[in-house]
């Protein structure tokens, strides 16, 4: 449980001369000095812009318009339903402050966080929140996206657990309540990997750098820190969880033990096989893969060529579905991108209470009683990701 001075509204603190400007300014140094940071001339300047505002006693001039005119040069009359420069540096910055805090060194450093929906930096320590981890498989060393995934949960914690303070939380609660009212510990569930390597090959037992080589042993960073919000989320919840190794190596059983989350889609086979009887599932293609809509199959825009160029590809699709499954009987929600960048926006959207609301438009009477699957897109600038964007819902 958070103590009152950790939920207390940073800025607030910083205000009242709790929190040193100068220790401050050179944590920012420090920040913008590193090598995630360092190379992104666009996110080191609007990070520094924000900071420098608020320790400058003008939080109030930090909006959208007033950040593109100031950093990015914009006009002044520019349409920011067109042009949504400040939206998506400012996910960029926050995804790079989670990498910072996430790498070994950071952990004690002071904070500086860009709460989604906002951009007011809040400043502050955030202590290290207690993780229970399935134990690895005997002879097998303890995987090493687990570690990562705990570190990133550090990053995220303070965000979900302010911005539900200042969000209201009512299409949040409506869309999580199934879940956490389980009395059962909840699952989390990330795809990749493969299956786990003999400990042997032919020149006779593996080395140690050998066995950590392994497919088995990775996890795409992004799905680590789709992982370690929703693990986050779930603390500040007070819901007990437990993080399972890999996909691969889930059973069926374990699936039937408690409430379930599952990460990621086409590296995810637990994901293909639950969304596979829905309206909305995956399907792979030649070149890639595409979000179907069973109701509409003519439907074809939500797909991804994964042969073209980096400099070319500009949007990831995902499915966030909310079910209670017949098979397991236990809820379950799935949060998956086609690609990377598309289970990343659709962690963002069930752990982000303002993203939540946009349900509140689409949903009939009652829908929090029923199953629910949410179409998401998201754009891609620069390998980067952007906000979610609902494109389709359905409630059953």
């Amino acid at each position: 449980m958070a103590s009152p001075r950790t939920t207390e509204p940073l800025l607030t603190r910083l205000l009242a001369g709790e929190v040193d400007h100068e220790a401050v300014g050179d944590q920012l140094e420090r920040i913008l000095a590193s090598a995630v940071f360092r190379n992104s001339k666009r996110c080191s300047s609007l990070l520094r812009h924000v900071v420098e505002q608020v320790l400058d006693g003008r939080p109030d001039n930090l909006k959208e318009r007033n950040i593109g005119v100031d950093v990015f040069g914009r006009p002044a009359d520019y349409d920011t339903n067109v042009d949504h420069v400040v939206r998506s540096v400012a996910g960029e910055v926050r995804r790079r402050l989670a990498q910072y805090y996430m790498e070994p060194g950071h952990e004690g450093e002071l904070r500086i966080d860009l709460l989604a929906g906002s951009y007011v930096p809040q400043f502050g320590q955030t202590p290290l929140p207690a993780v229970t981890v399935l134990p690895p498989v005997p002879k097998q060393f303890p995987s090493a996206w687990v570690a990562v995934a705990a570190g990133a949960i550090v990053a995220v914690l303070a965000i979900v657990a302010v911005v539900r303070l200042w969000v209201p939380a009512r299409p949040f609660d409506q869309f999580w309540k199934p879940f956490l009212s389980s009395s059962n510990m909840a699952l989390l569930c990330a795809g990749g990997g493969g299956q786990p390597a003999a400990l042997t090959g032919p020149d006779g037992p593996l080395k140690v750098g050998e066995f950590e080589r392994q497919p088995f042993r990775r996890m795409h960073t992004s799905d680590a820190v789709a992982l370690a919000s929703l693990a986050a989320m779930l603390q500040s919840s007070g819901k007990p969880y437990r993080i399972l190794n890999r996909a691969a190596g889930t059973s069926f059983r374990d699936l039937q033990s408690g409430p379930f989350i599952l990460i990621g889609a086409m590296n995810n086979e637990w994901t293909l096989r639950f969304t596979s009887g829905l309206r909305f599932g995956f399907e792979h293609l030649p070149n890639g893969a595409r979000v179907v809509d069973r109701q509409n199959p003519s439907e074809q825009s939500w797909r991804v060529d994964v042969t073209a160029p980096i400099t070319q590809f500009n949007r990831d699709y995902a499915i966030v579905s909310r079910i209670r499954d017949g098979q397991t009987e236990q809820p379950v929600i799935i949060v998956a991108g086609i690609l990377s960048w598309g289970t990343l926006a659709a962690a963002e959207f069930v752990t982000n209470p303002e993203h939540l609301r946009k349900l509140e438009k689409l949903a009939p009477r009652r829908w929090e009683q029923k199953n629910v699957q949410v179409v998401i897109g998201t754009d891609v600038i620069r390998g980067s990701s952007g906000p979610p964007i609902v494109l389709a819902a359905h409630f059953w």
